[in-house]
């Protein structure tokens, strides 16, 4: 009786082994902390190590890549980003980073030689990343970024810094392509940007908000800027902007 009582209770040793008792059944998402680098063209991820993960997934667009760091940086701009916790084939849901931009489909503004009161000449970017414009009166100064100039120069897009209306050092730099989805990453800094930039119609361009113009540090952002037309003196834009502060990413 003993004998069979010691064979049974091995072969309930030997069924939980075989059925992967070891099996890790789920993982916690990792919580992840990231910033812009490398003058923004790429974004470091640091997370804290997750229970029982015995490695980590990241992917950015089309590309993943594996590690059992703790870090990683990507460089491939993305419009989002995903890191999970892995041990085998159990994976975590993913911790997702938002680097899609904020669009501003159409944005209508003036030169400044407009007359008409009510035609806007500034643009300015708000708090949630959408562009604004904006009357050049005292009271909107603070929130201005750049204005249409066309008095002085040909119509061309002009730092609101330039005009000593704050001490704004943004700039733009006409792109490489005039194809808006084609332009994946804004130009680096301090190669051409200018902070009068003069434009055409259907021009591309990278802008440079850079409110502090210190160079390029994480309180910077980037946007990219498509001219729709130019008609008389209006100009009408689309306009996508990076809320990630710093990066240069700029996928839609």
């Amino acid at each position: 009786m003993k004998r069979m009582t010691w064979l049974l209770a091995l072969a309930a040793v030997v069924v939980l082994v075989g059925t992967g008792c070891d099996q890790i059944a789920s993982l916690d998402k990792p919580t992840v902390v990231y910033a812009a680098i490398d003058n923004g063209a790429a974004l470091r991820l640091t997370w804290t190590a997750v229970l029982d993960a015995s490695g980590y997934e990241i992917k950015a667009g089309d590309s993943t890549w594996t590690t059992t760091s703790t870090s990683f940086d990507v460089d491939v701009p993305a419009a989002t980003v995903e890191v999970r916790a892995t041990n085998g084939d159990t994976k975590s849901d993913p911790y997702t980073i938002d680097c899609g931009l904020v669009e501003t489909a159409t944005l209508a503004v003036y030169g400044i030689s407009d007359v008409n009161p009510d035609h806007p000449s500034g643009i300015g970017f708000n708090a949630d990343g959408n562009a604004i414009a904006y009357s050049l009166v005292s009271g909107n100064y603070a929130a201005l970024d750049f204005y249409m100039e066309d008095v002085q120069l040909p119509m061309s897009i002009v730092n609101s810094g330039d005009k000593g209306w704050n001490a704004k050092g943004n700039a733009a730099l006409e792109a490489t392509t005039t194809n808006y989805d084609d332009l994946m990453i804004a130009g680096a800094p301090n190669t051409g940007y200018s902070t009068q930039q003069e434009i055409a119609s259907g021009g591309l361009y990278s802008l440079w908000l850079d409110p502090t113009n210190n160079g390029w540090d994480v309180g910077d952002h980037f946007a990219k800027a498509k001219v729709i037309s130019v008609t008389g003196v209006m100009v009408t834009w689309k306009i996508g902007y990076q809320p990630v502060a710093g990066l240069r990413w700029l996928v839609n």
